[in-house]
């Protein structure tokens, strides 16, 4: 099976364990994973504390870099629920 991992912002700036204990489980589940180089953070931070409009560039980029994804997965729930 294909899926594409959505690292997050959070992982991958304080808990880059988590996305590579993800990376592991995944391969040792016989995954194959697609990693979208052009993803970024969700845009929840900003959509959280107010700043909407500010937030759908975010959303909008997230959109684009995982339209072709058959299953997304990510090690973080509130961002799988943003996303």
């Amino acid at each position: 099976m294909k899926v594409s991992l959505f690292a997050t912002c959070l992982v991958d700036m304080f808990q880059g364990n988590v996305g590579k204990a993800t990376v592991e489980l995944l391969e040792r589940l016989g995954c194959e994973i697609d990693f979208p180089t052009s993803q970024i953070c969700c845009g929840q931070p900003a959509y959280n504390s107010g700043y909407v409009e500010e937030s759908k560039g975010s959303m909008k980029n997230m959109i684009k870099a995982f339209e072709h994804a058959e299953y997304v997965v990510t090690p973080s729930g509130s961002c799988a629920y943003m996303f």
